[in-house]
């Protein structure tokens, strides 16, 4: 049987991308004089919202599109990512536009076209900084001005991510990528892509990566279980993780980002608030209903709403479990050497003995709520292909804590992500050279609510009255409430330009008023509900 060859372990940031994330299976020998592409049929499980795409031909090397099966409006996200020999180097798609109608929109304006340009290839190493997609939710947005606010994410509240340059929020699932990437084997070269799906951070809708075009079968490895065009689909089409509910649900109730987490109401004090851009009514009740935004993973959990210092004590569960779970123990914590799982018991992690092939040591791995994973929902486990060098065998999240509702489990995480990577080490990344890739936002629908995304920024004076408008400024005519010199001209100290844009905040008050002048091309923050004074 072919194995897996000896896998060293990564205990990589969640958002770090590196290509020796692969595995690739021992070599048969294959020889040949030339390689051809071979273009495959979508698959019949993906007709519908993937049927009858347009198949663009790349620019330079690699073309993605993105594609909106969601029945909202989506805007679709990219990173600055560059390779060693560039700086942030921020992408646009060719419809000149962020903003994804629905699924059987006309004209396919449900998908977007992204060149890879050549700063994008290659990008592995420190200092690189991999591709990333996502999609955001929830959002308002004004393209002219370049502002969005979206519940899944708000960019410092630009519309455009990428030319701001800035990464993906917590609970957001996302498309990690190497393009182009130089590999050799069998006496031959082939550029390859690696692509992955991250729900380390948690997932706000399923994803899935579709190759078209390039080889059925890795040319350099023709046994490599990783090949993308032979594990797509990658996530279970027509599900979704946020899906709340006892029985019929899986996100548990603790591991849900739902709206009104994100409003700002629990801290009456704007200064204290950290998320605050879900509009509620009067009553503190997020407008519209208050949704699951978001199902987080473990790791993603205790990173929210902000990430704990390493420096933090175990004796505080919340830093406990970030460590057990995001692989953030202190480095003395992984690669001692040992023969059993006992020898690693002093360290107060859940750490395994990893036996890889080669050597044996101490190492971070994933948790399960169940006695076991049936190795459909969790692939490439421990053992795969009789080959202990896949990953370390899974723990039990009772092993790490006694309360039940602090571990979500990544059988119950890969249910619907079957092929996505839920912790750290999670060996999900896949080999492929298609000219196009389709980043696929909920494959084949979702009945649980997403926000809709609209067009326009709310006007201040629009805002349910536990905003405090009326209390922070007067009107055209006045001057003596906390706003109006920065938006009236005629008030004394008026210093032009006249603030278009403030931020927003619920029981405002004279006394805490809200950020009377947002400037645009400088981003603001999330606590607070960006609007138009006129």
């Amino acid at each position: 049987m072919t194995a897996a060859t000896s896998r060293q372990p990564v205990r990589r940031g969640k958002r770090t991308r590196l290509a020796a994330k692969v595995l690739i299976v021992s070599l048969l020998a294959f020889g040949f004089s030339s390689i051809f592409q071979l273009f495959w049929s979508v698959p019949s499980h993906a007709q519908g919202c993937l049927a009858s795409l347009p198949v663009p031909t790349p620019a330079l090397h690699r073309v993605v599109q993105l594609v909106n099966c969601s029945n909202q409006t989506l805007l679709g996200t990219a990173n600055a990512a560059h390779n060693l020999a560039n700086s942030p180097t921020p992408v646009l798609p060719r419809e000149g536009t962020w903003v994804m109608a629905p699924k059987g929109s006309p004209n396919n304006t449900n998908v977007l076209t992204i060149d890879i340009p050549a700063a994008w290839e290659h990008a592995i190493g420190a200092g690189a900084v991999a591709p990333n997609f996502w999609a955001r939710t929830g959002c308002r947005y004004d393209t002219t001005n370049g502002i969005a606010q979206c519940e899944t994410g708000g960019c410092s509240s630009f519309y455009d991510c990428s030319k701001a340059q800035a990464g993906p929020p917590a609970g957001t699932t996302l498309a990690e990528w190497t393009f182009y990437q130089e590999k050799s084997g069998n006496g031959t070269t082939d550029r390859q892509d690696f692509p992955d799906i991250s729900a380390v951070n948690g997932v706000n809708l399923n994803m899935d990566i579709q190759p078209v075009g390039g080889m059925t079968t890795d040319p350099l490895a023709p046994t490599n279980a990783q090949w993308l065009a032979q594990n797509y689909p990658l996530t279970t089409h027509g599900a979704d993780l946020r899906m709340p509910g006892k029985g019929l649900g899986l996100c548990p109730m603790g591991f849900r980002l739902k709206r009104s987490a994100l409003t700002g109401v629990t801290a009456p004090i704007p200064g204290e608030t950290i998320y605050g851009f879900v509009i509620v009514n009067d009553e503190g009740v997020p407008i519209g209903e208050d949704g699951v935004v978001a199902c987080f993973s473990n790791c993603g959990r205790y990173e929210f709403p902000t990430v704990p210092s390493p420096s933090c004590s175990d004796t505080d569960p919340t830093c406990h479990l970030w460590k057990t779970f995001c692989l953030n123990a202190p480095a003395s914590a992984y690669g001692k050497s040992c023969t059993k799982n006992i020898d690693c018991n002093g360290i107060p992690y859940g750490i395994a003995c990893w036996h890889n092939g080669t050597t044996a040591t101490c190492q971070g791995r994933g948790f399960i709520k169940n006695a076991s994973c049936d190795p459909s929902v969790c692939t490439f486990q421990y053992g795969y292909m009789g080959s202990e060098a896949w990953q370390p065998p899974l723990g039990h999240c009772a092993s790490v804590t006694s309360d039940e509702s602090a571990c979500i489990g990544d059988d119950t995480v890969h249910e619907v992500m079957r092929k996505a990577y839920t912790w750290p080490n999670d060996p999900q990344v896949y080999g492929g050279d298609a000219p196009l890739y389709r980043v696929v936002f909920a494959p084949g629908g979702t009945n649980v609510p997403i926000t809709a995304s609209v067009s326009g920024i709310p006007l201040c004076s629009s805002l349910p009255t536990i905003y405090g408008y009326a209390s922070v400024y007067s009107g055209p005519s006045g001057c003596t409430k906390p706003c109006d010199v920065p938006v009236n001209p005629t008030c004394p100290g008026f210093k032009p330009p006249a603030a278009t844009y403030g931020l927003a905040y619920p029981n405002a008050t004279t006394a805490h008023p809200w950020a009377c002048n947002l400037n645009p091309t400088t981003g603001a923050g999330n606590n607070g509900v960006i609007c138009r004074w006129q």
